[in-house]
């Protein structure tokens, strides 16, 4: 039973992937979702696709690192400035992630309404902290 869920969140995981990719490539997606017509209209070193991906990489890592790191893994032997990438971010919109949310995670995976709900409502939680506990025979068996 609980492969077949598995395998299910995984075919929706690809769907999600597959969707992003879409998106990404799709010329009206990136007319839509960039500050004026004129940027990203050519292919520079940080365009649309890349800047977005950039963006959704989320590190906690000094940016500069981050630019390096990518265009290694890349490895066609570009190096970008922080500047450089904060000037290309400037021009994307807000819009774009709300865009990618919506249908790449909200239709794929909460459409069918097949997930678990607390009293009726979808529960996410995400907790960071740590706390110690003392180290007693009620809280292991606990």
């Amino acid at each position: 039973m609980e492969k077949n869920i598995l395998d299910g969140e995984n075919d929706k995981a690809t769907l999600s992937i597959s969707i992003i990719r879409a998106l990404l490539n799709d010329d009206s997606f990136k007319s839509e979702h960039r500050t004026a017509s004129k940027f990203f209209s050519r292919k520079y070193k940080l365009d649309f696709v890349t800047v977005v991906l950039l963006i959704l990489q989320k590190s906690i890592k000094p940016l500069q690192l981050v630019l390096n790191e990518f265009f290694k893994k890349l490895d066609n032997c570009v190096l970008v400035t922080k500047s450089a990438f904060t000037q290309a971010r400037r021009h994307l919109k807000a819009t774009a992630f709300i865009t990618l949310n919506q249908k790449a995670v909200l239709d794929v995976f909460y459409d069918d309404d097949n997930y678990q709900k607390a009293w009726g409502f979808r529960l996410l939680a995400i907790d960071g902290s740590k706390i110690h506990l003392p180290n007693t025979t009620e809280i292991v068996k606990e």
